[in-house]
């Protein structure tokens, strides 16, 4: 063996193969922080060290990569981070505080205005929102019937907690948030019979 051949190799700057998970959260982070119109297929490769042929390993377009950050954002394995998929296993009126104190915790607001503000121009998008909307009503609804409220009282009831949730999202630098304690004597008078 030569002196050359005992030498190391210098290692690989080779990154691995993104896979989709690593595409979406880029295109997310882009979208929330500057916008719909900053995320474009040669400044996602850029920023992530790699080729437009590893974009297209993925996706056939912007849009379909769009899609499916909309997709992932509103879809049910979103539902753990949310509390969505665990919150059913807890009794009623603490399933109902847990709901009502995330309304007001620090939380991924951005994102959230974020998608809901996209979902305004791509009907899929909106779609998607729609169809997660539907899934926390639904469950803040049962929630309320599980307590004893009919049908009609427990949609009012459940639609005051979603729509405060919904509008927490826009008003939040503009009007001062309740604390957690505030949000629990709401929950407190909505679940009085």
């Amino acid at each position: 063996m030569t002196r050359q051949s005992e030498k190391k190799k210098p290692a690989s700057t080779r990154r691995p193969r993104l896979s989709l998970d690593d595409w979406t959260d880029a295109g997310l982070q882009l979208l929330v922080t500057e916008g719909r119109g900053a995320v474009k297929i040669a400044r996602l490769c850029n920023e992530l060290g790699v080729t437009k042929g590893s974009f297209y390993w993925h996706f056939a377009d912007i849009e379909e990569l769009m899609h499916a950050i909309a997709a992932r954002y509103c879809s049910h394995d979103n539902d753990t981070l949310r509390g969505l998929t665990s919150i059913e296993e807890m009794p009623v009126r603490d399933r109902l505080a847990h709901m009502g104190a995330t309304l007001v915790e620090d939380r991924a607001w951005a994102t959230e205005v974020a998608i809901r503000d996209w979902a305004r121009t791509d009907p899929q998008v909106a779609e998607s929102v729609r169809a997660l909307d539907q899934r926390i009503m639904s469950v803040v609804e049962n929630a309320f019937r599980e307590l004893g409220f009919d049908d009609r009282e427990a949609r009012i009831r459940a639609g005051t907690l979603v729509y405060a949730g919904i509008g927490f999202v826009y008003g939040r630098d503009n009007i001062a948030t309740p604390t957690v304690d505030e949000i629990q004597d709401l929950v407190a008078i909505l679940t009085r019979m």
